[in-house]
């Protein structure tokens, strides 16, 4: 029986790159700046069938991933087995994830421990469950892709088995167990505090923005000089899948007024350029590090750990308290497809949790019911002989 592969010595080097590609979109070159053609085919599978391209860079990322590990173990795509494909999956539970490590000097939470600000986990340094998960699936479009084209073999990722009447679906093999979901909404006071170090307008309109409309990370970026319109109380997105199409997307006046000030600030743009710039020249557009970096550094101040994403919970999270608000209006005000989705995002938060503890455990107990007491006499009169 051969050995175990030991995957926590191993060394998967950062050979290969994903690059932007002007006919799909993205790519996977070598390091010599050959296009990996088996990737190269199915990305075309992908453009054809309609995918964004956030998703083709999604699944090179996750390709990219593989073929790094198929190198470290000395073998081509094409020769994996089912065991390695759970070798990779052992070595992602153990491998630092680079989009994870985070920088600065001083001490730093360990990974995985609780922020005792906000109550939320620290994100562990490897990949998460549902990172692992993606990656399967990827894994197992591509195979089988490539087995159904005649251009590889059969797929080494395992499939679900079918399913049997009445007799509940098994995890399939190597797929992660996906934590229960955590309410990641911000309190108002902790809110006014994140204004308070917030160093600039710029940022402060970022953050009013995001609270206000629950755009993500992406849709932010997306946003356009032009595509702001505050008599409307509107503005342009490409939202997440949007196959590059743009949508109007409503906001409250306030964010409005720092878009504004923000605009003052700014240099002028003769064209409708992407909205947020760094602050100094030469004035690029802001990308996902750069907008990570501006809640890392309240984050320092705070001693907290919030995230882009944290707001646009806190945005479905007023919008589904309100009585006023409908399920449809709560899905089409967070863009999401499908109505069940909106059950992520419907939990209370801890602190909401304590409040209705506390204000149940105030309550007086309700009295106790009178009790019926009958004379023994009557009782005698009414059963005879069978009183004591």
């Amino acid at each position: 029986m051969a050995d175990v592969r030991d995957v926590s010595t191993l060394q998967v080097r950062s050979t290969m790159t994903v690059v932007a590609e002007p006919t799909l979109c993205w790519a996977i070159r070598t390091d010599d700046g050959l296009l990996v053609k088996p990737v190269h085919q199915f990305v075309a599978e992908l453009a054809a069938n309609g995918t964004s391209p956030s998703t083709r860079r999604s699944y090179c990322h996750d390709l990219l991933r593989w073929l790094r590990f198929c190198e470290a173990i000395g073998i081509t795509w094409d020769q994996a087995t089912t065991e390695d494909v759970r070798d990779f999956v052992r070595w992602l539970r153990a491998a630092p994830n680079s989009q994870r490590v985070r920088s600065g000097k001083g001490s730093r939470p360990p990974a995985g421990s609780v922020n005792a600000a906000t109550g939320k986990t620290y994100l562990r340094e490897g990949y998460s469950p549902r990172t692992i998960n993606h990656a399967l699936s990827v894994l197992s479009a591509f195979y089988t892709f490539m087995y159904e084209s005649g251009r590889g073999p059969w797929s080494p990722v395992p499939a679900p088995q079918r399913r049997r009447d009445h007799v509940p679906m098994r995890r399939v093999r190597y797929r992660q167990k996906v934590p229960i979901f955590q309410p990641r909404s911000v309190t108002e006071a902790a809110l006014h505090d994140l204004f308070e170090v917030l160093r600039n307008d710029r940022d402060r309109a970022l953050v009013a923005v995001a609270l206000s409309s629950g755009a993500r990370a992406g849709e932010l970026l997306s946003m356009t000089t032009r595509g702001v319109d505050a008599g409307q109380g509107v503005f342009a997105i490409e939202p997440k899948g949007g196959l590059g199409s743009r949508i109007w997307v409503p906001a409250a006046p306030e964010s409005f007024v720092w878009i504004a000030r923000y605009l003052a600030q700014r240099p002028a743009d003769q064209e409708d350029g992407p909205l947020w710039l760094t602050l100094r020249p030469p004035h690029q557009p802001l990308n996902y590090f750069a907008l990570r970096q501006i809640l890392e550094r309240a984050n320092a101040r705070l001693g907290t750990n919030y995230t882009w994403h944290d707001f646009r919970h806190t945005f479905s999270h007023r919008i589904l308290a309100d009585d006023r608000m409908t399920l449809t209006d709560a899905q089409a005000l967070m863009r999401h497809r499908n109505l069940e989705t909106l059950n992520a995002y419907s939990s209370a938060r801890l602190d909401e949790l304590v409040t209705a503890l506390h204000r149940h455990l105030a309550t007086p107990p309700p009295a106790p019911a009178p009790s019926i007491h009958y004379d023994a006499a009557d009782m005698a009169v009414l059963f005879p002989g069978l009183t004591p």
